[in-house]
């Protein structure tokens, strides 16, 4: 019985709350009647009230909005509040580039999180079945997959439940009978237009031929198959807490991490979906000559790229276009909101009081009479130079030499005048305008703001 079933599984997870909305998510099909029926049956037992939501892909014209109405109706005669929605989901796929199928998931479940907020309700219930878990699994087989694709449909996410996913067609079918549910069904179920509808119609009836219990193997499969990914990607995520900051991940500790667990930090930093071959270019491109600090490759959506001994995953919403440029005066005192520094400047007279120029290049000293028109403290410019004691060097140069992370060589304040670069915050004070003991000296000092 669908019921019992229900409710041990739900148990299980902890699907089902003690009071409030289940919004029922209702195509009208032989599934999702199921659902709805044995949802009403147990809600007076649990407490909870159940909602219905419909909505309408309108792929089908006239057949799209029979179903609407259908369950519009259905809940209409047993009391059930309903909600329905529809959208264009040809347009969507082809304004975003996806399969229809995807583009009307997206829409789909866009809407039902939707009528969840404004309705109240707790938990969203879909009624994906043992089949729709078997097929899954052989689909993502067939595509390519790793753990979470062989992990199948989860019983729960976020407030997603699926309470008779451990329940088999042919039992919706059984009990579609017993209690005379009327249902409607899609003709386009029996067309094999689509991947999954390829696999249901055409691999599963061989597949159960084999073995007439293939749903619940696959069912034992992929709940083991659940507990690894789980526990893989919590470590995975100790290794990103552990090692990973901005993006940046220190190439030694990943290659020498398990693939298992390096494969899944690459994924999680990436934050999308990622091929094998994807993975394995990463993990290639960390294990290439050390003594090039750069290289990169491209994924979907970011860029990953040698940082010496990082890579750095860039998705674009790093800051790299710099700051904006403050001029200083004598006397004066300026921030860089973006780096969260202040800048003093004031003219002494330098003595051994004022002491040298800082080892970390915080604080620096000009001779006056060889500054050149106004001091400006901005980011690197094409072009730009400096005067050291070697001879003069380009600021490219510099930043590789002193290995200045790529993403912040922008972000490296550069203190000029109008002759050109005076020094570098943080990295180098250059050989021009260094002052005697006695000279009249112009002192910029820096500290957090």
């Amino acid at each position: 019985m669908i019921i019992d079933k229900l409710l041990k599984f739900a148990d299980e997870f902890d699907m089902l709350p003690e009071s409030g909305i289940v919004l029922a998510c209702v195509s009208g099909g032989a599934d999702s009647m199921a659902m709805l029926h044995a949802l009403i049956a147990v809600s007076s037992q649990r407490g909870f009230s159940v909602a219905v939501a419909h909505y309408n892909h309108r792929l089908r014209g006239a057949e799209s909005d029979a179903d609407e109405a259908f369950v519009r109706d259905y809940c209409a005669r047993h009391g059930i509040a309903f909600h329905a929605g529809s959208g264009d989901v040809k347009a969507y796929a082809s304004e975003h580039g996806t399969g229809i199928e995807a583009a009307a998931r997206d829409l789909r479940y866009a809407f039902f999180y939707n009528v969840a907020e404004a309705s109240g309700a707790l938990k969203i219930a879909t009624a994906h079945t043992a089949d729709d878990n078997a097929e899954t699994v052989v689909m993502n087989l067939i595509r390519g997959t790793g753990q979470a694709g062989l992990s199948g449909i989860p019983p729960c996410r976020d407030m997603i439940i699926r309470p008779i996913l451990r329940v088999s067609r042919d039992e919706v079918m059984r009990y579609i009978e017993a209690f005379r549910i009327p249902y409607v069904e899609d003709a386009t179920n029996s067309l094999d237009i689509f991947t999954r509808n390829k696999i249901r119609l055409s691999v599963m009836p061989v597949l159960k031929e084999i073995n007439p219990r293939f749903n619940e193997a696959v069912m034992v499969a992929s709940t083991i198959s659940r507990a690894d990914e789980t526990y893989l990607s919590e470590l995975a995520d100790g290794f990103i807490k552990d090692h990973c900051a901005a993006g940046r991940v220190p190439i030694t500790e990943l290659c020498k991490a398990p693939f298992a667990v390096s494969s899944r930090v690459i994924r999680q930093l990436h934050g999308g979906s990622l091929s094998y071959n994807h993975v394995k270019a990463v993990l290639k491109l960390g294990d290439e000559d050390r003594s090039n600090p750069s290289g990169s490759i491209s994924l979907p959506g970011m860029v990953v790229y040698r940082d010496y001994g990082y890579l750095v995953f860039d998705n674009g919403t790093h800051v790299s276009d710099g700051f904006m440029p403050v001029y200083l005066e004598d006397g004066g005192c300026q921030t860089i909101p973006a780096l969260c520094l202040k800048i003093s400047c004031q003219s002494v007279v330098y003595d051994d009081k004022i002491g040298n120029v800082n080892k970390s290049f915080t604080s620096f000293l000009f001779k006056f009479d060889d500054l050149c028109g106004t001091i400006v403290v901005r980011p690197r410019a094409i072009g730009d130079t400096i005067k050291l004691s070697g001879g003069t060097k380009s600021l490219k140069k510099l930043f590789i030499e002193r290995k200045v992370p790529r993403l912040s060589r922008s972000l490296t304040p550069v203190i000029a005048d109008d002759a050109g670069v005076l020094a570098v915050y943080g990295v180098a004070a250059g050989q021009r305008a260094v002052p005697a003991y006695g000279d009249r000296v112009l002192e910029i000092v820096f500290s957090p703001a």
